[in-house]
């Protein structure tokens, strides 16, 4: 089997101030997997340095060339096949650059074992649209494709930069990316927000893995979401069981795959919370994995757009394609010949 591990650096078409950082740009690593007539591509696009408990790109890269596929192909040539795609996550440990290899291995292993063996059409017909209103405020077009419209939030915006929502014909999200605003901020820029716009829900105010805002504000009317939170299993059981949140932000590439990720997803169904599905601005390739999950649970608005409209196979083929004719910047060919 030959492993090749491949980056795209791009500028993201604007940058999206957070109340932790400004996202400007993203280096995308791709896996390219082929062994006699199997081909398999995935992707992730972690963080540019690692920040509230996400794996940065370099970590990422150094794990996946010394440690993730290495420690795969020997798998690989000790079973004389290659492992079934779900059983990925159980070969690497549970920190944040583990479960981010895991998640870009498996990806590849779903889509040469699954996604090209079937014809599965989706039918999904909108999604979240991300924006700020950090600094000068950036507000993306509300097109007929964007259902939920995300807006970064910090602890000190200025309440007059809830203007830029004036007229938004979607309900929209107050994401503060454990920014840690006081409980009655949070209050304030709910209501700013709302003389304007319908608010769907505040997402992440404290840091990982504390709830307390979310305790104060549970009997507030305001619908609370958790997204840096969500690692594990045992993250959406203490949710549960603690009643942090109503709605839970999944994103494969952080919990350590698609497995995980579908596991999750019936978990938090199961006890009563409304999950959906997040990025890290990926490219279609990442995208469309992302939708694919969203059309199996029928979930409600994720991320799962592109230039404002909803993800198709051809964007995916056309992603794919790119990086198998090594359109990508190399990082590395490991493992023998693909045939």
């Amino acid at each position: 089997m030959k492993a090749q591990l491949s980056v795209f650096e791009r500028n993201l078409p604007q940058s999206i101030p957070t109340g932790v950082e400004t996202h400007v740009s993203r280096t995308s690593i791709a896996l390219a997997l082929s062994d006699g007539d199997f081909t398999g591509v995935a992707e992730i696009a972690p963080q540019n340095t690692g920040i509230n408990g996400d794996a940065g790109v370099s970590d990422v890269l150094e794990h996946l060339a010394q440690i993730a596929i290495p420690r795969f192909l020997s798998v690989r040539s000790r079973n004389a096949h290659h492992p079934y795609w779900a059983q990925i996550p159980a070969l690497f440990g549970n920190d944040a650059v583990s479960r981010a290899s895991a998640a870009l291995i498996e990806g590849a292993l779903y889509d040469g074992e699954v996604r090209q063996t079937s014809e599965a059409e989706l039918s999904l017909t909108a999604g979240i649209a991300t924006g700020s209103l950090i600094g000068v405020p950036y507000v993306p077009p509300i097109t007929d494709s964007v259902s939920l419209l995300r807006l970064k939030a910090g602890p000190s915006i200025d309440p007059s930069v809830f203007e830029a929502i004036r007229g938004a014909t979607c309900p929209v999200v107050l994401d503060y990316n454990a920014s840690c605003p006081t409980t009655d901020q949070v209050r304030e820029h709910v209501a700013l927000a709302s003389v304007h716009a319908t608010v769907g829900f505040v997402e992440q105010i404290g840091t990982v893995g504390d709830y307390t805002a979310h305790y104060e504000l549970r009997d507030s009317g305001i619908q609370l979401s958790l997204d840096e939170s969500i690692r594990s299993m045992q993250d959406i059981r203490n949710v549960i069981r603690y009643e942090a949140a109503s709605i839970v932000c999944i994103k494969p590439a952080r919990v350590g795959g698609l497995s995980i990720a579908r596991t999750m997803v019936e978990q938090a169904l199961e006890g009563g919370l409304t999950p959906y599905i997040g990025g890290f601005f990926e490219t279609a390739l990442g995208r469309f994995a992302n939708a694919e999950l969203v059309a199996r649970f029928n979930l409600g608005p994720s991320d799962i757009l592109i230039d404002g409209r909803v993800i198709t196979a051809l964007d995916y083929q056309t992603v794919r394609s790119a990086v198998l004719a090594n359109e990508w910047s190399e990082v590395g060919v490991f493992g023998g010949s693909s045939a």
